[in-house]
């Protein structure tokens, strides 16, 4: 919840529009219909979102009706519960398997980032999903701009100036402190790890068998239409990250640089450098009076809000909960939120 209080354990950030009209999972979709039809999506999301995903879902279907007359849109899967994305990703790829086949690629993308270059974005895609369909599984690594110790990285198997094109990984790096993190954008061998994927199911499965068979077996045993079946296969398995049981492991693994405008929107100052600002540099959101302010971010729309001589702040205003503090102090939110679970508040 580290956009909070507009951010809450039932609200996650990819269901709130943060900048623009629509929420971060519903862009996530729309910006794919270029390369991946609407009824060839699927959102795995977990029991307490599925009501909220459908209506975004139906919102979105309003927006950009299927012209093709295609009668399937976007569908939406409940996952049994959460074990981290190694299981839902197996899910997905025994779906994709018997739907499809095995020379199938999966695209697997997080629904809590932001893309702002979404024409370099589909290029970038596409070229990964022309490598995953030589029978490899492919990641896309972001160019880093800043030694950013919040990210994990990884090292690129080259000897030269990296280029847009596939490269083998060399190594997945966890979260660096801020010397190693300095080290990794001086080398150009390092990107940050976007956890965004191009699986071809047939090298996924024979790799998954062979890497991680505890997680992966109770899903090639399951029926992955039947909920009652997958959810037996959920529950003989241990949560695991698809970096932690296959990428890490697999020597099948090449890696995409990419610039395509990627943010996770990790902050409200996030927030603030990503949207667009009025001539003194101010973003706001809702009903506002400003003065004499320069560079702030305002975000309400419960009621108005009156700035006077201001600068580089944050102004969070929800209907139970007011932020304020200097824009690059926002991270630490997560004391806030710390703090709201030891007294147990319900502000969370």
């Amino acid at each position: 919840m580290r956009l909070w209080p507009l951010s809450r354990q039932k609200l996650p950030k990819q269901l709130l529009p943060l900048i623009g009209e629509r929420t971060l999972l519903q862009e996530t979709c729309r910006r794919l219909f270029p390369l991946i039809h609407p009824q060839d999506q699927w959102i795995i999301t977990g029991k307490s979102y599925y009501t909220q995903v459908i209506e975004m879902v139906t919102s979105l279907r309003n927006q950009f009706p299927d012209e093709t007359g295609e009668h399937k849109y976007i569908e939406v899967l409940k996952e049994p519960m959460a074990k981290n994305t190694a299981p839902a990703i197996f899910w997905a790829a025994r779906r994709c398997q018997q739907m499809y086949g095995e020379d199938t690629v999966l695209m697997v993308l997080p629904s809590d980032h932001l893309i702002t270059m979404e024409n370099e974005f589909l290029e970038t895609i596409h070229k990964g999903i022309a490598k995953a369909g030589e029978g490899y599984l492919v990641t896309f690594g972001i160019k880093p701009t800043h030694p950013e110790t919040g990210y994990g990285y990884i090292k690129v198997d080259a000897n030269q100036a990296l280029s847009n094109e596939p490269y083998l990984v060399a190594d997945f790096v966890e979260k660096p402190d801020q010397i190693k993190a300095q080290e990794y954008v001086k080398s150009d061998k390092y990107l940050w790890n976007s956890g965004m994927f191009a699986f071809h199911i047939g090298a996924l499965i024979e790799e998954s068998r062979k890497l991680c068979p505890e997680i992966f077996e109770p899903f090639l045993l399951c029926d992955p239409f039947k909920p009652d079946s997958v959810e037996i296969a959920y529950n003989q398995v241990k949560p695991q990250s698809i970096d932690f049981a296959v990428m890490e492991q697999t020597d099948q693994a090449f890696v995409i640089p990419a610039s395509f405008g990627w943010s996770d929107v990790g902050s409200w100052q996030s927030v603030f450098e990503l949207s667009p600002k009025d001539l003194e540099g101010n973003v706001f959101y809702g009903e506002q009076i400003i003065i004499d302010s320069k560079d702030c971010l305002i975000y309400g729309g419960h009621r108005l809000i009156a700035v006077v001589g201001m600068e580089a702040v944050a102004i969070i205003d929800t209907a139970d909960a007011l932020l304020i503090s200097p824009l690059n102090e926002t991270q630490r939110v997560k004391e806030i939120v710390e703090e709201l679970q030891r007294r147990g508040s319900g502000c969370i």
